[in-house]
């Protein structure tokens, strides 16, 4: 159980004129909650660790309540508004009581989810949020000779490579990812004294393919090692969005522009 008022996510986006993954976008950045308000009684899934998604799971019947959304889930959630779906198969976490002050554990549950309906904020997190959708002038379509210009530093060959994307108004993360990972980094097996070396900008580094154990799955990643740096450090498909997104705001792209133009084709 919940303890506090809670907001329908959707209502509360449009009352700010804004996306409803922008409310979600704004509670993550500041860490805040994001809850799910079941209105009526229904069956989810126990989620157990270790047990594989083909075996025998549990049903559990989960009481008219408000549940907060686990980390994991809120990655799927994240991905689900991306795309402008409405319908999701969320983990919630429920707690179990002894008594009003005691916690004897906590259960996941898998439940299906209604998006528009059951996603819910704090009431008291409405100033995290944007008044209203950004002013910031959208960039120039693609083609233009003006270009956006990130205001960040260029810290890792990943980050190089998002920012050549975007500076070239490639919008999609998923089609830069697939370029990245399908089409520049070597082969998973690939020895290392035998990967081939990239320039990303003024940086150079190896890149290969991997997979990584996200918080709810094993993800699509890359591996990459900068020219000279002794470790390899692993970029997972879901990190990759997440870069990707934060530079498309830090840059001030519009999700109309991303949505409605044309990007150049990837070489």
């Amino acid at each position: 159980m919940i303890d506090t008022e809670i907001s329908n996510l959707f209502k509360v986006a449009k009352s700010r004129d804004i996306k409803p993954i922008d409310v979600l976008e704004a509670l993550e950045n500041n860490g805040r909650q994001i809850y799910l308000s079941i209105k009526e009684e229904l069956l989810g899934l126990m989620v157990f660790e270790g047990i594989k998604e083909n075996g025998d799971p549990s049903t559990y019947s989960v009481k008219k309540n408000v549940y907060q959304i686990t980390p994991g889930s809120r990655v799927e959630l994240w991905e689900a508004l991306d795309r402008g779906e409405e319908q999701a198969d969320l983990n919630i976490r429920i707690s179990l009581k002894s008594s009003p002050n005691k916690i004897e554990g906590r259960w996941i549950v898998r439940v299906s989810t209604d998006l528009p309906s059951m996603l819910a904020i704090d009431y008291q997190d409405y100033c995290f949020l944007p008044q209203s959708l950004e002013t910031v002038s959208d960039p120039v379509l693609p083609g233009s000779p003006t270009k956006p210009k990130r205001g960040f530093p260029k810290t890792s060959p990943i980050s190089i490579f998002i920012d050549e994307q975007i500076s070239n108004g490639r919008y999609d993360w998923q089609k830069a990812w697939s370029e990245l990972r399908d089409k520049i980094a070597d082969d998973k097996n690939t020895k290392t004294e035998d990967m081939k070396l990239h320039n990303f900008g003024e940086k150079e580094a190896f890149v290969r393919r991997t997979m990584k154990q996200t918080s709810n799955k094993l993800d699509h990643a890359i591996e990459y090692q900068e020219d000279g740096m002794p470790t390899f450090k692993t970029v997972s498909r879901q990190d990759f969005g997440r870069m990707f997104r934060e530079a498309l705001k830090k840059v001030g792209v519009s999700r109309r522009l991303r949505n409605n133009s044309d990007s150049i084709p990837l070489r």
